[in-house]
């Protein structure tokens, strides 16, 4: 093997650019790209990054490097192109991109995760003797050993089991009574599940599957978009597409929009193929993630399902990528560089392993559709239900109608009430939906019209009625709700205005008592397990009626859930911003496709100030293609995406005056050597002018080439910090 004397390394943290250290001589034939090391910096030992081998260098009384954390790369060479095309492609320095590769459990080099078996030491006779004495003496102590008689057991399940704290365990391991050994935990185990075998397909799917199929064999690059009605079967296209690669000796990528999304989709999963998946998704512990990172790397897991970090995660031999709810907003990452889309990611990771991308949606995204009619993408529809089920019916409701019946505010239309009445005389579910968590929207002041907001960015406080206080959605800041108005002093009239999912909840427990309510919102789902817990209690029947944000909208599958009813869906469509029409087209289309997935029949109440607004009647009517070609049409007048590629460049600052003033000088920077077929427009404050004490200014760069401007954006400079965001989802906030 070569010597390489020099390495360059990216550090975890400080510095950007690479530095140079040499190599100690027995360790110049096995360092490699990729691989992790300490190495000095000024008087302390730093975490770094290996990017390339070098056999000089110009670095006058250059040290060396401490050691060599592992004894392989963490990145395969697919892996590097990739990191490198996002350096470029995001405008992003390395060291960034580097953090989205080499995760935090790597980075801490925290252990597998592990459990402690828990078995007797002592012979089973013995044991039956401590037994007697023990019962009065110690009940836990005689119950330990009770149970561990029967078979060895896991801390975790020996606590559920006997209700107790890990102290008593210990004090019989120090006795000597029983023993305990240290097992990889693979954080699947927990989870119940039933071995199930492939369904029989409808014709579309299985000209779906075909077309995937002969990709696969193919070993060559290919893409395809499966555009599918709400509960088509785009799921069992997935799993037999999957099954397909892992008989090719092949490993598979599913990547899903929410975490909320995992505990189903997992149970989906580990029912047809048991043991070979990992999980990766910001909520497993550190341990978990090493774990699975480890079972990844030496291909003893050969799926990893997850949030859009999974597509970094180290599958060996990839053959098959899936982006389900492909057009989701969550798989971009907007608040931090690299400001990459998961989706596009695994384009590029298909294209660079020669493997087939699978992307899927009831609502495609306009720049996918389009790339599916100009031919880079394989076109499937699934135009019908996958088993006998029917699309459900949808009604509009005129809100404005409902409010004069009433005699003033409510949330709930007569239809909604009588339909919600229905279902449980029959004891079947509903969904209501609502995307603003919380009970009161603001609290402001009638005397002077002062609206309390918070003091670290420029939003209105939410009031949350179990906690009463008031909330910033942006930064958590929170404190109790005023009596007096420290605007104009006027004392005991401050008021609450607007209303979030709270409300609704006990506005519905006012109209029909005894009705079994679950909330699924950022407030009730912060635990690890929330979600899985949510998710389980109401497929249980554990409630009549799910009540929740955009959450509720994705994905889930509850053959029970007969009725869906949309809470004002309007305030989104007033945002200014080129995707607010097709955001809402897709949120209402996935509400609806909640309802009527099994045999019983399906029925959406949607309730609107708009009643006329096509955006609202097309989504009504789930007629994505006449959507798509009005909003198609609209997107090329103006030249926006998928017609053209956009950059938002986001200064950040604690002084508004001096942010807008970086932000203009590095407009003024870029406009200096602005390349063709480019437009830059002005600066103007974000959506959200203030976030956490930091005011933003912005500007948008339309362009057909982004090639022409990677060299622009990475000599950009300021004396403030900015952001690049490429492609993002949003041009207003």
């Amino acid at each position: 093997m070569p010597n390489y004397p020099y390495v360059a390394v990216v550090l975890d943290q400080s510095l950007q650019k690479p530095l140079d250290y040499a190599v100690p001589t027995e360790l110049q034939t096995a360092v490699q790209v990729g691989m992790r090391v300490e190495v000095p910096l000024r008087k302390e030992t730093v975490k770094a990054t290996i990017v390339s081998l070098k056999t000089a260098s110009s670095i006058p009384n250059i040290k060396p490097l401490v050691k060599l954390l592992g004894s392989t790369s963490e990145l395969s060479e697919p892996l590097w192109k990739l990191a490198h095309w996002m350096a470029a492609y995001y405008a992003s320095p390395m060291q960034k991109v580097l953090k989205c590769f080499i995760p935090p459990s790597l980075r801490k080099e925290v252990k597998e995760q592990k459990q402690w078996l828990y078995s007797l030491a002592i012979s089973k006779e013995k044991a039956i003797e401590l037994i007697g004495p023990l019962r009065s003496q110690n009940p836990l102590y005689a119950q330990i050993l009770e149970s561990l008689l029967q078979s060895p057991k896991k801390g975790a399940d020996l606590r559920d089991e006997l209700n107790i704290s890990n102290s008593p365990m210990q004090t019989l391991v120090k006795r000597k009574w029983i023993g305990k050994s240290a097992v990889a935990s693979t954080d699947l185990e927990q989870e119940e599940f039933f071995p199930s075998k492939p369904k029989t397909l409808n014709d579309e799917q299985k000209a779906a599957l075909g077309d995937i199929a002969q990709s696969l064999h193919s070993d060559r690059f290919s893409a395809h978009l499966i555009q599918g009605v709400t509960g088509s079967g785009k799921t069992e296209v997935y799993l037999q597409a999957m099954a397909e690669t892992l008989s090719l000796g092949k490993s598979a990528i599913l990547l899903v929009p929410e975490v909320a999304l995992t505990s189903q989709t997992i149970e989906r999963l580990k029912a047809r193929f048991q043991d070979k998946i990992a999980i990766w998704h910001h909520k497993r512990s550190l341990g978990e993630r090493s774990t699975a990172w480890d079972m990844l790397k030496t291909g003893k897991s050969q799926i990893v399902i997850g949030a859009r970090s999974a597509i970094f995660c180290p599958v060996q031999n990839v053959g098959l990528i899936i982006v389900d709810e492909e057009h989701d907003s969550s798989y971009k990452q907007s608040e931090e560089m690299p400001c990459y889309h998961g989706r596009d990611v695994a384009v590029m990771r298909a294209y660079i392993e020669n493997a087939v991308i699978l992307l899927g949606s009831a609502t495609p995204s306009l720049e996918s559709r389009r790339n599916a009619d100009i031919g880079k993408y394989k076109l499937n529809k699934l135009l019908a239900r996958a088993s006998s089920a029917l699309m459900p019916k949808v009604q509009i409701i005129d809100m404005q109608r409902a409010f004069e019946i009433n005699g003033g505010f409510t949330h709930f239309s007569p239809e909604l009430i009588d339909a919600l009445k229905l279902r449980l005389e029959k004891g079947e579910q509903a969904l209501l939906f609502l995307n603003r968590r919380g009970f009161h929207r603001l609290q402001m002041c009638p005397a002077c019209q002062h609206t309390i907001k918070c003091p670290h960015c420029d939003l209105s406080l939410t009031y949350h009625k179990n906690a009463n206080e008031l909330k910033c959605h942006l930064c958590s800041f929170q404190q109790l709700p005023l009596s007096k108005c420290p605007q104009c002093g006027a004392s005991e009239s401050m008021q609450f205005r607007g209303f979030g999912t709270e409300h609704v909840e006990r506005s519905l427990h006012a109209l029909l008592p005894g009705i079994r309510t679950l909330r699924m919102d950022r407030d009730t789902t912060t635990k690890k397990e929330s979600h899985e817990e949510l998710y389980k209690q109401f497929r249980s029947h554990k409630a009549d009626v799910l009540i929740g944000t955009q959450m509720i909208a994705k994905g889930f599958h509850f053959p029970s859930a007969t009725l869906v009813g949309i809470l004002n869906p309007d305030s989104a469509l007033n945002i200014p911003d080129f995707r607010s029409a097709e955001q809402v087209f897709q949120l209402i289309t996935q509400v609806a496709g909640r309802s009527g997935r099994s045999e019983l029949a399906g029925e959406v109440i949607l309730q609107t100030f708009l009643p006329k607004h096509p955006v609202i009647n097309l989504a009504a009517e789930q007629d994505y293609e006449a959507f798509y070609a009005k909003e198609l049409s609209e997107r090329k007048l103006f030249s926006y995406p998928p017609f053209c590629h956009l950059i938002k460049i986001t200064c950040l600052g604690p002084d508004p005056i001096k942010t807008e003033e970086a932000a203009n000088h590095l407009r003024t920077q870029i406009e200096q050597h602005l390349p063709q077929d480019t437009q830059i427009l002005p600066v103007s404050a974000a959506g959200h002018p203030k976030i956490k004490d930091s005011y933003r200014f912005q500007f948008v760069i339309k362009t057909i080439k982004i090639k022409l401007l990677e060299q622009i954006l990475v000599n950009l400079s300021s004396p403030l910090p900015f952001r690049i965001d490429v492609d993002p989802t949003s041009t207003f906030f």
